[in-house]
């Protein structure tokens, strides 16, 4: 089982919580991606993708977070498919020049990466998930620089 890693200088904080969603309800309350980066955290243009598999189906959305106030990022990957049964999850953000984090377990609910700073700088961010039997992979994400503005 691989954990949370964060390479190079990078402020960590761990939420907890736990989120029922249906897929129409994978980003609504009480677990949006805005509670699970935590407060003075909003989604950012470009910042949204479904966790799609190859045939289409989608497990879940990634979503690319910032807070203004601290000009760090925050990724949050939240299942909309096997809800509540711990399944292989994983989120991932890297900052262009600079950190790089990466959360991935068996989680009942969401994927969170942490805090990275990254004000006016590019960034990467990724969401996949697997079936309870691992034999399906999802994937969603940006695998280009963006959001380079601030």
């Amino acid at each position: 089982m691989f954990t949370r890693t964060v390479i190079a200088a990078a402020s960590l904080l761990v939420t907890t919580g736990f989120a029922t969603a249906t897929p129409a309800q994978a980003a609504s309350a009480p677990y949006s991606p805005e509670r699970i980066c935590g407060p003075g955290f909003h989604r950012v243009k470009d910042g949204h993708r479904e966790i799609r598999t190859r045939d289409g189906d989608v497990f879940g959305h990634v979503f690319l977070m910032y807070s203004k106030r601290s000009g760090q990022n925050c990724v949050a990957a939240v299942k909309s498919e096997f809800v509540g049964k711990r399944t292989l999850v994983g989120a991932s953000l890297e900052v262009r020049g600079g950190a790089r984090s990466e959360d991935v377990q068996n989680y009942r609910f969401y994927a969170e990466t942490g805090h990275l700073r990254g004000a006016w700088k590019c960034v990467k961010y990724t969401g996949w998930m697997r079936t309870p039997d691992g034999r399906v992979e999802a994937w969603g994400g940006r695998n280009s620089w963006g959001n380079c503005q601030g």
